[in-house]
């Protein structure tokens, strides 16, 4: 049975929009965006699921307020494939080292938490020490 996630989005003026996932069973993840026109993604997990719908809002100019487009989680290569993707660290720089915080990728999050894909790269690539592509 599929599982209804209710999230809002944010755009530029801080202006909130409900959204409404269904989120498909595994072992292919899927990720339907309810009443916003035909917008159905499709992958091996659910990360890969998430990245494109919030691809596909931002082209609206719209940000999904979820744990996982916050700057600070990211999952790593392991957890990805032991959690399908529905599961990410919080990458916290006093807790290098450490167990770090893990978090649902589609539980709410504040909006002004939030950020683009662009910017989510750049925090974690910096997190990590290392230099974002491009730059």
């Amino acid at each position: 049975m599929p599982e209804i996630v209710n999230l809002t989005a944010v755009d530029s003026a801080g202006v909130l929009s409900p959204i409404v996932l269904r989120l498909g069973e595994p072992p292919l993840a899927r990720v339907e965006l309810v009443g916003h026109g035909p917008f159905g993604a499709e992958d091996d997990d659910y990360l890969g699921c998430l990245l494109a719908l919030r691809e596909c809002l931002e082209r609206q100019g719209q940000l999904l307020c979820c744990q996982g487009a916050r700057p600070d989680v990211w999952p790593s290569g392991m957890l990805r494939q032991f959690e399908n993707g529905r599961r990410a660290y919080v990458h916290d720089p006093e807790r290098r080292g450490e167990d770090l915080e893990m978090v649902d990728i589609f539980a709410p999050a504040p909006p002004e938490t939030v950020v683009s894909m662009l910017d989510q790269r750049k925090a974690v690539y910096a997190f990590n020490g290392l230099p974002s592509p491009g730059e």
